[in-house]
This record gives structure tokens, sequence and C-alpha cells, in this order.
């Protein structure tokens, strides 16, 4: 009875990340937004790497500001997989833009205009080299917690 139980919620559980995983045919758009740092970021349209994590946050989120050293801890194990790893910090002012985008390092991306329609933050985009949207997903899904989980969500070994 036990097994069968926890086969069911596994089941349930895949089942609740296929649909939350939405397949799309969507590009994340070619801007270079500013770092930072101050330097101009690659575009958001091309992937240094095979795959590319971007995640986009925003400075009043709860959830994103709860989460935040979580998802910095993802930054090692994607890195050994292969796979980049982005921050966008957007949807409010400037100065609250910059001053958020601090816990995520010199590297992370401002978007303080809105330009990428993340529509949700936190909002998790899985991209190609071409910068082609191969799952996206908002909130902090069970997989963030999970490396198997999130390298079947990249689709990485």
């Amino acid at each position: 009875m036990k097994t069968s139980r926890c086969v069911g919620l596994a089941l349930a559980a895949a089942a609740f990340l296929a649909a939350a995983c939405s397949k799309s045919k969507g590009k994340l758009p070619d801007l270079q937004l500013p770092t930072l740092s101050g330097k101009a970021g690659s575009s958001l349209a091309g992937c240094p790497t095979a795959k590319c994590l971007t995640v986009y946050v925003a400075p009043w989120c709860g959830v994103c500001r709860r989460h935040g050293p979580l998802l910095l801890a993802l930054r090692p194990f994607l890195k050994e997989k292969g796979v980049e790893t982005r921050f966008i910090v957007g949807m409010d002012k400037d100065d609250a833009v910059r001053a958020y985008a601090g816990d995520f390092g010199p590297d992370t991306l401002l978007d303080g205009q809105g330009l990428v329609q993340a529509r949700g933050v936190p909002r998790f985009f899985v991209t190609d080299q071409a910068g082609s949207i191969l799952n996206a997903v908002s909130g902090v899904p069970g997989f963030v917690r999970n490396e198997k989980a999130m390298a079947w969500y990249l689709g990485v070994p």
C-alpha cells in the first residue's frame, strides 16, 4: 500500500511539473540589457552554452527575495552541467532594481523599463543557443530544490 501511494504521489508530481513547464515556440527578445557593473550584457536571444537558465525577479517580490540564496546556489550546479545561468532584475524603479541586483552579482541584467515580458515573477526561462524558449514557468517550482528534477527540467544529463 505504501509503495503504491508513493508511486501515485510521484506520478501526480510529474504531471504537475509537466503542466507547469509550458513548452513555447517563442524566443527571448534580442535585447542587450545593461549589467549592474555597467557593461552591456550579451543578447538574451542567444546563449553561450547549449542551454541557458534565465531567472527574472523583481525587488518587490517576496518569493524572489525569500528564494534568492537558493537561486544563486543553482549557479555552480548548472555550470557543472554546462548550463549558463542569467539573472534579470526588473519591474520596478531603477534605484530599486539596482539595489536588488546587488544580491545576484555584477553580471546581473537590469530591466527597470520592463522590456522583457516575464508575465509573473520569479519567472524561469530555459533557452537554447538561438534564444528559443524550451521551457518557461513562473513561481518557484519544487524542482529548484532537487538536482535530478532540475536536470530533467533543463534536459541535461
